[in-house]
């Protein structure tokens, strides 16, 4: 999975990440200014429609 946000400093953070399939956890940090966020993605919907 692949994520992209702007940071508080205006740069775009992004990376691509695996995990399970309900909830993924991991951390990112912006390279133009080093704050680190912590993010949880979790599956609300499948795309499958179950």
């Amino acid at each position: 999975m692949e994520y992209t946000f702007e940071c508080e400093c205006g740069e775009e953070v992004s990376d691509f990440t695996r995990g399970g399939d309900v909830e993924i956890s991991t951390v990112a940090v912006c390279e133009e200014c080093g704050t680190t966020y912590g993010l949880t993605i979790t599956t609300i919907q499948s795309g499958d429609g179950e």
